[in-house]
């Protein structure tokens, strides 16, 4: 965890000027009024950023349990601050409101909050404000069949700064704080939105938590339906506060009593809402925005059109795309040949990745590594533990047929006349759904059909594909999934209840071993996924993610074939990250929010 001593006490505020009772207090401090620019170099300069989200802004709320027309994270995650952030491509955590932590024992988080944040009506934040958005999260999470919780069991406010955390399950403490005060999953960990005194807040707080049967329903339905509050009425805790709502744009000001407003030397903050979200060239090249969020890098085609001061950040953010294999555990009335570890093998062998190169139009890469969950950009950058392991893995993808050959006989397939049967004896065929939403399974058909497997390509409409994915009933199917750290690729949400739900693997899997060997030297040792993702949680030990790694290789529920960067774009011409840690810059997905709420650094205009 980052040295967080005395953290808070570095730079004099408006706040503590006006605390101490300085005489013209506020003209001493930086940007402590709006009527005197020369304080902060003169600048009023305003950056604009481009909306992701496309809602109007009039029809926005800040209620991050709707998931409608949400603005909890455009703009809330600039508007409210939240204890901590946790960077999943580091997998490291940043305090924010939080002074520091510590881990008393293994299911026990301690925290203590500063008592420098303020709402922007001027009350003072407390512990019972996250304490209250976390109890109605549980209560939410933990309603119906009860099969969902949160990583929380308990959190008992002790004081107005300071927060006990009991946690449903032992963890390492860079697993809790990621799984509690910095949690990055979704809305709700963005930011603190209720307020605790707020009368709609606490009565929703107070139903969720004193109500059962269809009352409870009821309470449910309506808090996560409800747009309360609205843009204009929110009322945050962070660096800039709701001005204007207009048709198209918010505008934001800086709140001068923010603890980090001495450090930030622009007064504005202005998110821009585009007519078509999918279009992040045209504004950004003609100065209508001086930031995107995501959605970069570009064709190589368009990139002739960026400003010369074009910059790249967030590039640790990327995503996957994948044959996704059904394992066929627990399928009943679909007998897919691909349920066979073998055959997934083979296939994967039979793919050349190397004739994707034309169609990747200089946005995808080449997934330069076997098998492993392991992000690409890790891979390439060679620093990571695990990119030393995964060397001598089985590759795959290079269209190696003699492989391809042996691991298809030891199924007890044979190949007659240069067409694979099955061991029944039948036309070997593999169906494929929704092949052309990715140009590279055109790649992969082709290679089965030259290697003498039949292909039955199917496009049907999202609501098939959806119902036949859920029943089993599909051989591969494209999945696109985000890759953003070596613990984030194998967090039990994503691992254990999501890609296992599609791809219908077994939670427990026999591997050879030792590990990178596949002929089994040493024999096999029998893990079960959820488990060994629950120990490396608690002991931090590399152990079980270098074992992981291997379960999935040897297993394919998914072959990774590409991987994008999300990054974001940003033209320094006028702004730039100023001394932000890179775990922040390039791997959190609201680095140019959280920039200005770190002590460390901000987003700065240059002037």
């Amino acid at each position: 965890m980052p040295n967080s001593t005395d953290r808070h006490n570095s730079v004099p505020t408006r706040r503590d000027v006006l605390k101490a009772g300085v005489a013209g207090g506020v003209a001493l401090v930086a940007g402590c009024s709006s009527s005197n620019n020369n304080a902060n170099g003169g600048n009023t300069s305003r950056f604009t950023y481009f909306d992701p989200v496309g809602d109007p802004p009039s029809q926005r709320h800040f209620n991050p349990w709707n998931p409608s027309q949400s603005a909890a994270w455009h703009p809330g995650a600039n508007v409210f601050d939240r204890l901590a952030v946790h960077s999943p491509a580091s997998n490291e955590s940043f305090p924010i409101i939080a002074n520091n932590w510590t881990m008393p024992d293994k299911t026990t988080l301690e925290t203590e909050l500063s008592d420098q944040w303020t709402w922007h009506n001027g009350d003072p934040v407390v512990a019972q404000d996250w304490a209250m958005q976390w109890e109605m999260e549980m209560a939410i999470t933990s309603s119906g069949d009860g099969s969902s919780t949160t990583p929380m069991k308990s959190i008992e406010v002790v004081d107005d700064h300071f927060l006990r955390i009991q946690l449903n399950t032992e963890l390492s403490e860079i697993y809790a704080v990621q799984n509690t005060i910095a949690y990055y999953h979704g809305d709700i960990g963005r930011g603190i939105f209720t307020k605790h005194d707020d009368d709609q807040w606490s009565e929703w707080h107070d139903r969720l938590l004193n109500s059962e049967g269809d009352e409870l329903t009821s309470v449910i339905e309506e808090v996560t339906t409800t747009s309360y509050p609205s843009l204009d009425k929110g009322i945050g805790q962070g660096p800039f506060q709701i001005s204007e709502v207009g048709d198209d744009t918010v505008l934001m000001k800086k709140y001068e009593d923010h603890p980090r407003a001495g450090d930030i030397n622009f007064d504005e903050f202005e998110l821009w809402v585009p007519g078509d979200v999918s279009e992040r060239v045209q504004p950004y090249a003609n100065g209508i925005v001086d930031a995107v969020p995501g959605g970069y890098p570009i064709q190589k085609n368009k990139r002739n059109k960026l400003p010369e001061s074009h910059s790249l950040y967030r590039q640790k953010r990327t995503a996957n795309s994948l044959f996704c294999f059904n394992n066929g555990h627990g399928v009943e009335g679909y007998d897919s040949a691909v349920q066979n570890a073998n055959v997934r093998k083979a296939i994967c062998h039979v793919f050349d990745k190397q004739q994707t190169k034309g169609l990747l139009q200089g946005v995808q890469q080449l997934f330069d590594g076997p098998p492993c969950r392991v992000p690409g950009p890790m891979i390439k950058e060679g620093k990571h533990p695990a990119t030393e392991w995964i060397k001598d893995f089985p590759r795959y993808g290079q269209n190696d047929t003699k492989r391809a050959t042996q691991l298809l006989r030891q199924a007890g397939y044979e190949r007659a006349n240069g067409e694979w049967l099955t061991p029944d004896g039948e036309r070997f065929e593999i169906s494929i759904l929704n092949p052309a939403e990715q140009k590279h399974f055109q790649v992969l058909i082709q290679n089965l059909k030259d290697f003498g497997i039949a292909v039955n390509a199917e496009n049907v409409d999202t609501a098939t594909l959806d119902a036949r994915r859920q029943n089993g009933e599909y051989d591969i199917i494209p999945d696109g999934s985000s890759a953003n750290g070596a613990f984030a690729m194998w967090s039990p949400g994503l691992v254990v209840d999501w890609i296992q739900s599609l791809t219908n693997y077994k939670p427990e899997a026999e591997i050879p071993m030792p590990v990178g060997d596949p002929n089994g030297s040493s024999g096999t040792k029998t893990i079960n996924v959820a488990d060994h993702i629950n120990q490396w949680m608690t002991t931090d030990d590399q152990k079980y993610h270098k074992e992981l790694t291997w379960w999935w290789n040897q297993t394919l529920p998914e072959y990774e074939a590409l991987y994008e960067v999300d990054a974001g774009a940003l033209n320094t011409a006028n702004f730039e990250f100023n001394n932000v840690p890179d775990a922040i810059v390039s791997g959190v997905d609201d680095a140019a929010y959280i920039s200005l709420k770190l002590e460390e650094g901000t987003l700065r205009y240059k002037g």
